[in-house]
């Protein structure tokens, strides 16, 4: 089964912190995958586990140790929703750097779409993969997927529903030009 966790520890470096979440996994019968790193240090991470009950036990002993922002779990289907309620949940996400998260609930959408507005998800998409790729620290893939993605952002709306299309172009596009990821809100 598969979860996802994000942990904050103000005192603790990553390597400190991702080192003991693997190690207390593994010796609660859990393997700690994917990490992922926000702008402010908190780790996400996938931990999968045999059962349920496993993973509770994993989180009760987590928990007194490090702070849990989130836990959720990814083997439960989705909830239906309208297409504008898919964008509000994907701006919580994006805001809270919740990057693959966002990516997963804008992909739903993407699939059933056509034409610009099948574009331009696929650009938003592609801007959540590679804000996960610098969050795992891989930033020429992360460039890479970036320059993908801002050719995809136009849109010929200044809108597509509540996201500002001109602003998240020309964010991504001051990001491939400076080669700095800054994070930002949709």
């Amino acid at each position: 089964m598969r979860f996802l966790l994000r942990l904050n520890s103000e005192n603790t470096s990553r390597e400190r912190l991702l080192s003991s979440v693997k190690s207390l996994g593994k010796s609660l019968g859990s393997e700690a995958r994917n990490p992922k790193w926000t702008s402010y240090g908190a780790l996400e991470v996938d931990i999968f586990s045999r059962t349920r009950a496993d993973y509770n036990l994993f989180l009760a002993a987590i928990s007194p140790i490090y702070e849990v922002e989130f836990s959720r779990d990814l083997n439960v289907a989705p909830p239906h929703l309208s297409d504008e309620e898919i964008i509000e949940e994907a701006r919580g996400y994006f805001d809270s750097e919740r990057f693959w998260e966002c990516h997963e609930s804008l992909e739903g959408l993407w699939r059933i779409k056509t034409g610009e507005e099948k574009q331009f998800l696929q650009g938003l998409i592609l801007l959540c993969a590679a804000f996960v790729h610098h969050q795992k620290g891989e930033e020429d893939v992360a460039f890479g997927v970036l320059g993908r993605a801002i050719p995809k952002l136009g849109y010929s709306r200044p809108e597509y529903y509540t996201l500002n299309v001109a602003f998240i172009r020309k964010r991504a596009e001051d990001m491939v030009r400076t080669r700095r990821f800054s994070e930002f809100r949709l």
